[in-house]
């Protein structure tokens, strides 16, 4: 229950190909995840981790968030309500405060200090809270995605997913001022909108994605302002490209995404100015999915993959490392095997997924994966040294 405090045992060992140490943060008995990367998850400090795992009162799957001191390998159970979106989940600027979603229509905001609860925004009637949100830098409104109740259908499958993008649903983009709940739609339209992010340190510019299957995408990438006006189009995809999982650089300098064409062996790095829309190659990089840099985007980190497959985003097996991409000293490597199957595992899309991400002092990258499921290790949340 909400309070509980459980001890953890760290397990390390060296990576068998790169010969650096991994340490298995949770449980091998309970299934557990990062939030989603782009999503603050560490205290300042780097001493405390917040995190989503099985440990009840709901019956699986079900997922609650914690937070692990881990000086102490001891974990403090934050929420104990049903269907909570954890994997949207972030802590605030100033390590006060949890922001995610409850049952697709409350916006909690949690107190670490107390634990307690109060509701900062409630989904209105006909609709449903999609996805993950994303507050501006000062943690004082935040931009979502809406979906018409309607249209909606838990996304627990690929199939799904990509019967979401096929049906079009009506969405849209808002953004909500945290004290006081009232909320302002920037953008409404038919068709499936995603991943809205506040650019950082400026709040009149959001971004936000055309969702879907990434090949029947053909411009994925879109910017307006936090006003509604001046929307536009971050980049047009050429034949058979695909782009995917943007993110914002965190000092705000530019938008960084994955590039490939389903026909070529390659994948790349680029980056967009959200001013001139200029895409600017960075550099060409294995076939990773998911992308995150340090502070000034001199550093990335991403999970190597295998070739998406066409029609839907299912996840396949390729390329099973963390790869570390040293923008100044030009230098690609692997950092360790996240050894990830990709699968849908208990109606979660996302819980195999490694999401890797920098510590706060870049000395590690923390991700989550299933990599020991053939011994009996349920997903787990681990630490890769640099």
């Amino acid at each position: 229950m909400k309070a509980t405090e459980r001890k953890f045992n760290f397990v390390s060992h060296e990576d068998p190909d790169t010969g650096a140490r991994v340490t298995r943060l949770t449980p091998p008995d309970v299934t557990c995840h990062r939030n989603y990367f782009y999503q603050k998850c560490f205290t300042n400090d780097g001493t405390k981790l917040m995190f989503g795992g099985e440990f009840g009162p709901q019956p699986s799957p079900n997922w609650n968030l914690h937070l692990l001191d881990l000086p102490s390998q001891t974990a403090l159970q934050l929420t104990d309500g049903a269907r909570e979106n954890t994997f949207g989940a972030f802590m605030s600027p100033d390590d006060r405060f949890v922001y995610f979603v409850r049952g697709d229509r409350h916006l909690i905001r949690l107190e670490l200090a107390t634990l307690k609860e109060e509701v900062a925004y409630v989904v209105p009637d006909g609709w449903v809270g999609y996805g993950t949100w994303v507050s501006n830098s000062a943690c004082t409104k935040m931009v979502g995605i809406e979906i018409a109740a309607a249209d909606w259908f838990p996304l627990n499958t690929w199939q799904k997913f990509n019967d979401m993008f096929h049906k079009k649903p009506l969405c849209r983009l808002f953004s909500v001022d945290l004290q006081t709940g009232q909320r302002s739609v920037i953008l409404e339209q038919r068709g499936w909108l995603g991943h809205p992010q506040y650019r950082p340190f400026d709040d009149h510019t959001v971004a936000y994605c055309h969702e879907g299957p990434h090949d029947l995408i053909d411009a994925r990438m879109w910017f307006i302002n936090e006003d509604g006006t001046n929307r536009r189009c971050g980049k047009e995809h050429t034949d058979g490209e695909s782009c995917t999982h943007e993110f914002w650089v965190p000092d705000g300098s530019a938008m960084i995404y994955v590039s490939y064409n389903a026909n070529a062996p390659e994948r790349w790095i680029y980056s967009l100015d959200p001013v001139t829309l200029e895409n600017k190659l960075l550099t060409a990089m294995p076939p990773c999915s998911h992308l995150m840099s340090n502070f000034d985007g001199t550093l990335i980190v991403g999970d190597g993959c295998g070739k998406a497959s066409a029609g839907d985003n299912e996840m396949l097996v390729g390329d099973p490392y963390l790869h570390l991409f040293d923008l100044k000293a030009g230098i690609t490597r692997p950092i360790a095997r996240h050894d990830s199957g990709w699968d849908v595992y208990k109606d979660s899309r996302q819980v195999t997924h490694p999401h890797p991400s920098f510590t706060p002092d870049e000395k590690q990258v923390l991700f989550s994966c299933d990599k020991e499921r053939a011994n009996g290790v349920e997903p787990a949340l681990y630490l890769a040294d640099l």
